[in-house]
């Protein structure tokens, strides 16, 4: 039969059901994602679909499935504008395959619909790349593949091995070529499918800091980023991830400002002595800056280290990446130029006379800066408390923080403490970024989420430079030495932090949580990461160094792999099988009285139409099917089948010598 008559023939109920389940774990990951609106129709049309098997007459006929597929488009349209963006396309690509599989009556509309299903495979990664969402599609892929023999071979039957492994071995197949694109193939800076989400979020430390706002991250247990050290780490109470810094105040937030691409209101006059080398992962956030351990003393390249110690990037971070940095616990020496610190001493219009009289007095009883800041500790030590739920303020907050509620979370400290600073003459600005980290002891790497999010002060002293003040270790010391507890925040309002379990059940249910965020992590640094920068270092180790070299090395090796996989096709194979040797004989002898068995027959179906010309061979030849199932598919009844072979007796008609069979 003709390859074009194959593709007319009627789509067997068998590849029906499996598109439609295939379509349905498509739309899956898409849940949360995209407007339910086109979730509900998408699953509405595939069902539609899988009861027309037991139901023809609810297939559609054209002029309700034209007006139908015209007015779902319009509907999309409708939704997102003519701007086809990362949902948009998502969603239209959702409702055509489910028209498509509606129209499909044969297998040449199945081998499309098989198509738009490949192309909607890629659609989930365009919101998430996740390891166990790239496995979820591994699967898909082998079930289109499966659906897709299936088609070629009209097969009405899922119980059928040979073409499952025919499948799995293309599928294997596929594997190194794939990682070869992926190594060779050259990356490109941007958004995959150069259609990124407009309304994508701004996660983590924003460029404005008000007294209230960290504590709005302090319930997120979301990963901010993710840090290796190569060699000893510091202590946990040292982990101070440095990010945005704040000289600006109107009174009401401080704002951070980038910094120009020089500046040089500081210069460094010692450096640091002891320093830190790690692997920083970070996670997407669309700013600018990175986080460092505090000090980064040395970036990777394309990041620059500003005069008060920011790592900004030339453009904001809208994907993963990893940086080697360098950094110390301790600041390095630096001069204070006059504009520096003007900027630094700099105090709001609005503020309150009860801040400035208390500094005021501060500097009478003593005006060394050092016992001024630890006055000011004190004070915080004796009256204020800790927590994620302060009353609000309103008018002037740092007097009404410092005077009346007392109760705050970091956000309230720093920018009271600064203020403060500022009012006794005391050089001071805001670091906001994270403080502490989770440490994974299974993938050796700390994690950082945005409950971690902190600000802190730093103050200009003669003798030191610049100068790390936390107030809030004062008022709570457990912060800066555990993180916070975000599943048990949320069930009460005491601040709870993440201790050590004791052996047993939360021991064992702690390393299954490390494992996963261990696959996880060296996923993302390994594959996520893989960028632009990342492909040209490690191919400079073996000598590419361009887009041409890449290029070139990936034609010639994709053109080696293409032809060792195409030259096994020509390998005879010796078939060991008895079973499959008397098959072919038995397929021999029946080739006598009809033709020979076509390529998309069932052994059923070629042994139903050799009786059909033969009737007199009927009862021999039921048994020998019956018995060539059973071997192959059940009991063991090979030398019954073998003995009936052999006991079949065919006279010399004109003969059509069979020359090919695929066993099923």
């Amino acid at each position: 039969m003709e390859a074009s008559t194959i593709k007319s023939q009627p789509l067997q109920p068998v590849l029906v059901y499996l598109l439609v389940a295939i379509g349905m774990l498509l739309i899956a990951p898409h849940i949360g994602e995209l407007n339910p609106s086109f979730i509900a129709i998408g699953i509405s049309l595939l069902i539609w679909r899988a009861l027309t098997v037991k139901l023809p007459t609810l297939l559609p006929v054209k002029f309700i499935l034209l007006p139908l597929s015209i007015g779902l488009t319009f509907f999309v349209f409708k939704t997102f504008g003519m701007s086809l963006g990362r949902d948009a396309s998502s969603s239209l690509l959702i409702v055509l395959i489910g028209l498509k599989l509606l129209e499909s009556k044969t297998a040449r509309d199945a081998q499309a619909v098989i198509y738009m299903c490949f192309f909607m495979l890629i659609t989930p990664f365009l919101f998430d790349q996740r390891i166990e969402l790239a496995i979820y599609g591994l699967i898909i892929f082998f079930m289109l593949l499966f659906a897709l023999v299936l088609n070629n071979t009209h097969t009405a039957s899922f119980k059928n091995p040979p073409l499952l492994r025919l499948s799995g071995f293309i599928l294997l197949q596929s594997i190194p070529l794939m990682l070869l694109f992926f190594v060779l193939f050259p990356r490109m800076i941007g958004p995959l499918w150069a259609m990124p989400n407009q309304q994508s979020a701004i996660s983590g430390i924003s460029d404005t800091i008000s007294p209230g706002s960290v504590s709005n991250l302090a319930l997120s247990d979301e990963t901010a980023f993710r840090v290796r050290f190569h060699g000893k780490p510091p202590e946990q109470k040292q982990l101070y991830w440095r990010g945005p810094v704040f000289w600006d105040t109107d009174g009401f937030a401080w704002t951070h400002v980038l910094p120009t691409p020089v500046n040089n209101d500081t210069k460094p006059t010692t450096v640091p002595d002891t320093s830190y080398q790690y692997t920083l992962m970070m996670e997407p956030h669309q700013q600018r800056w990175l986080y460092g351990l505090d000090t980064p003393i040395s970036a990777p390249r394309n990041v620059q280290i500003t005069n008060d110690q920011q790592l900004i990037l030339k453009n904001k971070l809208d994907r993963n990446l990893s940086f080697d940095i360098t950094s110390s616990n301790n600041h390095p020496r630096l001069e204070l130029s006059k504009n520096a610190k003007e900027r630094a001493l700099q105090l709001p219009k609005n503020i309150d006379s009860r801040v400035t009289a208390l500094a005021t007095q501060w500097k009478n009883t003593n005006p060394d800066p050092s016992d001024i800041i630890r006055q000011a500790l004190s004070f915080y030590n004796a009256e204020f408390y800790y927590t994620l739920n302060p009353p609000s303020l309103s008018k002037n907050p740092v007097a009404e923080f410092l005077f009346d509620t007392k109760r705050g979370f970091c956000g309230h400290f720093a920018t009271s403490f600064a203020t403060l600073m500022r009012a006794a003459d005391i050089p001071a600005r805001l670091v906001g970024g994270y403080q502490g980290g989770i440490y994974n002891s299974v993938g050796d790497f700390y994690t950082i989420r945005q409950a971690d999010a902190h600000v802190w002060v730093e103050v200009w002293l003669e003798e030191g430079g610049w100068t790390r003040v936390d107030p809030t270790a004062a008022i709570a010391p457990n912060r800066i030495e555990h993180s916070i507890d975000v599943s048990q925040q949320q069930l009460n309002r005491n601040i709870t932090f993440l201790l050590s379990p004791s052996e047993g059940l939360e021991k064992w249910a702690q390393h299954v949580k490390w494992m996963v965020n261990s696959i996880d992590y060296y996923w993302q640094s390994a594959v996520l990461a893989y960028g632009p920068e990342k492909q040209l270092e490690f191919l400079s180790n073996f000598g590419i160094i361009d887009w041409s070299d890449m290029i070139l090395w990936l034609s010639i090796l994709s053109g080696v792999f293409v032809l060792a996989a195409v030259s096994t096709l020509f390998i005879p194979h010796q078939n060991k099988d008895p079973v499959q040797k008397g098959y072919l004989r038995l397929c021999r002898k029946l080739s006598k009285i009809t033709e020979e068995k076509k390529p998309y027959e069932t052994t059923s179906d070629y042994i139903d139409r050799v009786i059909t010309a033969k009737p007199t061979l009927t009862s021999e030849l039921n048994i020998i099917k019956t018995l060539y199932l059973k071997t192959r598919y059940g009991s063991d009844n090979q030398q019954a089948f073998l003995k009936a072979i052999k006991q079949l007796h065919i006279s010399n008609t004109p003969a059509f010598f069979y020359t090919r069979t695929i066993h099923r």
